[in-house]
């Protein structure tokens, strides 16, 4: 556990209100969720960018590029920035799930 340091005045109104250990857990949670849900909301924007540039979801995209010889000959010579784009496609991927697992992790508490 962390300790934090709030004013007074915060605390104050949550003993007031009741436990204000809970009354604190719960805005942190409450702020926390938040904030990771717009980052998975930019990562999601950021994601589809890529999408429409390449007419396939991540998922088939990476299975074309691992199996399919012609589709890479393809993306040489269409887009020749692929494997830069690729890599980029991957690591956002990457972080919404991080993020979507820590979503899930602090909703089920």
């Amino acid at each position: 556990m962390t300790a934090i340091t709030l004013d007074a005045r915060y605390i104050n109104v949550l003993e007031s209100l009741g436990n204000a250990e809970d009354g604190l857990a719960e805005a942190v949670r409450r702020y926390a969720t938040e904030r990771i849900g717009a980052r998975i909301a930019q990562l999601h924007r950021e994601i589809s960018q890529i999408q429409v540039v390449y007419g396939l979801p991540y998922e088939q995209f990476y299975a074309r590029v691992t199996t399919d010889e012609e589709f890479v000959e393809s993306l040489r010579s269409t887009h020749p920035l692929w494997e830069r784009d690729f890599n980029t496609w991957e690591f956002l991927v990457d972080e919404q799930s991080a993020w979507l697992g820590r979503l899930e992790d602090i909703s089920m508490n």
